[in-house]
């Protein structure tokens, strides 16, 4: 009896896990597809992959996007294709959630959702989307269409700027709000797309007093010119009677009963564009102001970018319309400025931080650094950012207008015919600007002292400039800007920094000159520096410079009174030798093959004459010229090269010598006479020699390095 027992106690049990263990299979080999039984919009998917089952439901929308539906309005049919409502299905949702159905809960309740999939079927919806506008507009028509005796509200137009009135009528009309929904539910399935719009009496809520006084305001509206300014950009526009006249439109409506007066939105915005570059400007930065004469430093505000704001100047054009004809031309903000009003006034207080002033010998280096000065004057250094004069400034050209002046090239003082001469002596400007870096407290990122010194200058506190280097650079190491001002007389050039650097001072600590070096006398060619010197000349064409070691260090005073030894500079400044040009004979100190002066042998007898050169060195060549006066027979009457021409020996010098011939009635023989010269040949062709040009001095060494 017990065994049987057992057996029948196992039974239920048995009965249980049968099918449980189907339904763990049978889920296990059906995960990832639509359940059993599960359909969308009447499709069968069930069993289907995700895929498999998105493909089935997009051929579905294909169809529902391409079957036509016919509507009847008043008898009259109207065929609608799909796409011109644009009809779209969400597929996607609907698989999702066709996918998950009989899957929620626990393990119990998806067995029994298992065993309700093979006699209780699911249908998932899908959802479809329309142009309900565009179905409006569709209904619009077809009411125009097919209802004779429609029913209107009235209306009020321009046209040709004259104002047209309609006024209401009763009649028929479609069911605008029932016809839609009929529209959206037959296009949303695939069978029975046909369905019949209603059509109903309707008897006009707007009166004819609405639509005559809506009359009289479009009237005024366009009965003169309307005006609207922005002060802020310094823009005006006048919109004419017939433009304004082009935007006016009315609508209606009857819940509440309302006659509207509207601008077209489109229309202005065409009315706009023509003047778009007028009212659409570019951001503007704040500005930071310096004073000299006070030192205020101040800022002039900016402001953002502008664009074209169409739908609020339809709006204050239509105010104005209505109105006073006038008001507010609106835009709308565009881009950011570089520096805001409200970043320009976080900055704080500002003063002058530093100063230095140089003396500016000269005529074209004067020009020159009050061209540079004017060109940096008023540039502001932001924190952080690094100023190049350089950078600023470019290369020193003609075409800018820089002179020719001198500088220092390869160590020597040059002052005319080389490149770098134009924009000579601005490296005056550029130890000034340095200056004020310098005690003003910011940080030196780039400058390189003179290599000769001049004594005008602050040693080692001073900078030289070329393109593009040397160079001198700054960074603002400060929490405020730097506003960069210039100032400059005839004989004097002032750089002023005004900012903020947090109450610092700063000052200069030099040390003790080391290395020596004097400088010494060398002689020169007179023709190599273009000079006309004789022998037992000279002239000197350059100062001597002594050469030293140099340092300094920048002492910083916090406001506190704690003082900081910042950095130290050092420099070394070479040896300018003394040039003394003398004539090429006298280069070596000692005379070498010397020109003398050219005696003179005008007057003297011919014989005596040519023993004089001779015996000088030099050789001699006869003309013999005819003469009227007996007693300047045989003697010489000119010389070529003048006396007291410098000639080296072995030159030649040409003598005219006198000869007389006695008048026919003359038969008494002069008392002196030279041998008879054989005849006299061809005179020898005539050498010109050019008097060199009158001596100037030579220039003075320059009083910085130039440019």
């Amino acid at each position: 009896m017990k065994p049987r027992f057992a057996l029948f106690a196992l039974l239920p049990i048995a009965l249980f896990l049968l099918p449980a263990g189907v339904f763990w299979v049978d889920r296990s080999i059906a995960e990832g597809e639509v359940p059993r039984n599960v359909s969308i919009a009447g499709i069968d998917v069930s069993g289907l992959s995700y895929d498999d089952a998105m493909l089935t439901i997009q051929a579905y929308e294909r169809q529902l996007q391409t079957t036509p539906a016919v509507f009847t309005v008043n008898e009259h049919p109207f065929r609608l294709d799909p796409s011109s409502v644009s009809v779209e299905a969400d597929e996607v949702a609907a698989v999702e959630e066709a996918i998950t159905q009989r899957t929620e809960g626990g393990p119990i309740s998806r067995f029994w959702s298992w065993l309700g999939g093979f006699s209780k079927p699911v249908d998932v919806h899908l959802p479809i989307f329309m142009d309900r506008e565009a179905i409006d507009d569709q209904l619009a028509i077809w009411q125009d269409v097919a209802i004779p005796n429609p029913a209107y509200e009235g209306s009020v137009a321009v046209v040709n700027s004259a104002v047209v009135v309609e006024y209401p009528q009763a009649g028929e009309q479609l069911e605008m709000a029932t016809s839609a929904e009929i529209v959206v539910e037959t296009l949303s399935v695939l069978p029975g797309r046909e369905a019949r719009l209603p059509v109903v009496d309707h008897q006009p809520k707007v009166t004819n007093s609405d639509v005559d006084s809506a009359a009289v305001q479009v009237r005024r509206m366009i009965n003169s010119d309307v005006i609207l300014t922005n002060n802020d950009i310094g823009y005006s526009q006048t919109f004419t009677t017939d433009e304004v006249a082009r935007a006016v439109y009315t609508e209606i409506s009857t819940d509440p009963v309302e006659v509207s007066i509207l601008l077209d939105e489109a229309v202005v915005r065409d009315l706009l564009e023509p003047h778009r570059s007028e009212f659409e400007l570019p951001p503007v930065s704040a500005q930071f102001k310096a004073k000299i004469s006070n030192s205020e430093v101040y800022f002039i505000p900016g402001r953002y970018g502008t664009t074209m704001n169409a739908p609020a100047v339809t709006e204050e054009l239509l105010k104005a319309a209505q109105g006073s004809k006038t008001g507010p031309f609106p835009v709308s903000q565009g881009d950011e400025p570089r520096l805001t009003n409200e970043e320009a006034e976080a900055y704080g207080p500002m003063g002058l931080v530093s100063k230095f002033t140089t003396n500016t010998p000269g005529r074209n280096r004067v020009h020159n650094i009050h061209l540079m000065a004017d060109t940096v004057d008023e540039h502001v250094v932001f924190p952080g950012q690094t100023f190049s004069i350089n950078e600023v400034v470019g290369q020193r050209t003609e075409k800018k207008g820089y002179l020719e002046d001198c500088a220092i090239i390869n160590g020597a003082v040059v002052c005319e015919g080389h490149p770098a001469n134009i924009g000579g002596g601005v490296s005056q400007f550029s130890t000034t600007f340095y200056n004020a870096v310098f005690y003003g407290c910011y940080e030196d990122v780039e400058h390189k002292p003179h290599s000769l010194y001049f004594p005008k200058y602050p040693e080692v506190i001073e900078a030289t400039m070329g393109y593009p280097s040397p160079d001198v650079k700054f960074r603002n190491n400060t929490d405020a800007p730097v506003i960069i001002r210039t100032a400059y007389t005839d004989s004097t050039v002032t750089v002023l920094f005004y900012g903020n650097n947090g109450g610092k001072t700063c000052t200069a600590e030099w040390g003790e000159r080391t290395n020596p070096e004097e400088w010494e006398t060398v002689y020169v060619s007179a023709q190599d520096e273009e000079l006309d010197l004789r022998p037992g000349q000279e002239k000197q064409v350059q100062s001597g410079i002594n050469g030293f070691t140099q340092t300094v260090t920048r002492i910083i005073k916090q406001p506190d009174g704690t003082k900081e030894r910042e950095r130290t500079w050092t420099w070394r400044y070479v040896t300018q030798d003394k040039k003394i040009a003398v004539h090429a004979c006298m280069v070596t100190g000692e005379p070498v093959n010397c020109p003398v002066p050219l005696p003179s042998v005008v007057g003297m007898e011919y014989v005596a004459a040519q023993d004089k050169l001779g015996a000088s060195g030099y050789g001699v060549n006869t003309v013999w010229e005819t003469t009227e006066s007996e007693s300047k027979h045989g003697v010489v009457l000119s010389m070529d090269p003048g006396s007291g021409t410098y000639l080296r020996p072995g030159a030649t010098v040409t003598i005219s010598v006198g000869v007389y011939e006695a008048p026919p009635t003359t038969t008494t023989p002069p008392t002196t006479a030279p041998p008879d010269p054989p005849d006299p040949p061809d005179p020898p062709e005539t050498t010109t020699t050019t008097a060199p040009p009158a001596e100037e001095p030579a220039p003075p060494p320059p009083d910085d390095g130039g440019g």
